[in-house]
């Protein structure tokens, strides 16, 4: 979800098809920074003076035929700082993130 046509809110929620351990993975890959608690379910990382705390919550599995796509309720929540600055560390996460496809 990009914010295209906004401003980069405080805080928001997605829903990501994932494990929290491939999750977590895919995060340490796109952000070797990030500070993980001892469950692997928070995170926090910094770029400059801007903070982001990332919370996961396993939210059951989405079914598409045989398919079944562990899913994940993902909190995002800025600490203070100006919105250019969220927009640029989304965007970097986002990236770094983004998997293959079509």
């Amino acid at each position: 979800m990009a914010f295209i046509a906004g401003p980069v809110p405080e805080s928001f929620e997605r829903r990501v098809t994932a494990t929290p351990q491939e999750f977590a993975r895919d995060l340490r890959q796109a952000w070797p920074g990030v500070v993980a608690d001892g469950g692997s379910l928070h995170f926090s990382l910094h770029e400059g003076a801007q903070t982001l705390v990332i919370a996961i919550e396993p939210a059951g599995v989405r079914r598409l035929g045989l398919f079944e796509l562990p899913q994940l309720d993902v909190s995002f929540r800025f600490g203070p700082g100006a919105e250019p600055a969220r927009r640029a560390l989304l965007a970097r996460l986002d990236r770094g993130m983004q998997k293959g496809g079509g």
